[in-house]
């Protein structure tokens, strides 16, 4: 399976504002760059608090929800539970071969063994009492492409697994 991470951060790598992050801090042209990306990639999958500060399933892509909590399945939102080899097994059991992890910072560390490609946006901003990734978690990444997003200097890295 294929997988890609897709994150937004400020620029010292800070994300997770609050329990419920709206988001509301990236830039337009990250949220475009997002949707653009994650639909082509048509699967993403994302912890339950993280759909619930979304408020809604995303639209033209298959939403995976991990939670422990018992939920109803509907037309694009699948909830499923267990270790990430588990649902990893599940996603390949429907036939899908690509997925995007979108959040949250626990859902990032436990599939990030299984991630081959990783899709940083740098906003160019300070967030305060911000949560971050383990750097070292990284280290079998390298950099193979920037796309500078706007004028205020928000930039998309993106680095694949080191074979």
């Amino acid at each position: 399976m294929h997988l890609s991470m897709v994150i937004v951060t400020d620029m010292f790598g800070g994300m997770f504002v609050e329990e419920f992050d709206s988001l509301d801090w990236g830039s337009k042209e990250d949220k475009n760059h997002f949707k653009d990306l994650t639909t082509k990639i048509g699967t993403v999958i994302m912890g339950r608090k993280t759909f619930e500060s979304i408020g809604r399933p995303l639209p033209n892509r298959l939403n995976i929800v991990l939670t422990h909590k018992n939920y109803r399945n509907s037309d694009n939102v699948i909830f499923l539970r267990g270790t990430p080899e588990n649902i990893i097994n599940q996603i390949l059991d429907m036939k899908i071969t690509e997925a995007a992890i979108i959040g949250g910072k626990k859902v990032f560390e436990d599939f990030l063994p299984f991630v081959d490609k990783i899709f940083i946006t740098l906003e160019p901003i300070i967030l305060k009492n911000s949560h971050k990734l383990n750097p070292s978690l990284f280290l079998n990444f390298k950099l193979v492409t920037t796309n500078v997003l706007n004028e205020n200097g928000t930039i998309v890295l993106e680095y694949k697994k080191i074979q």
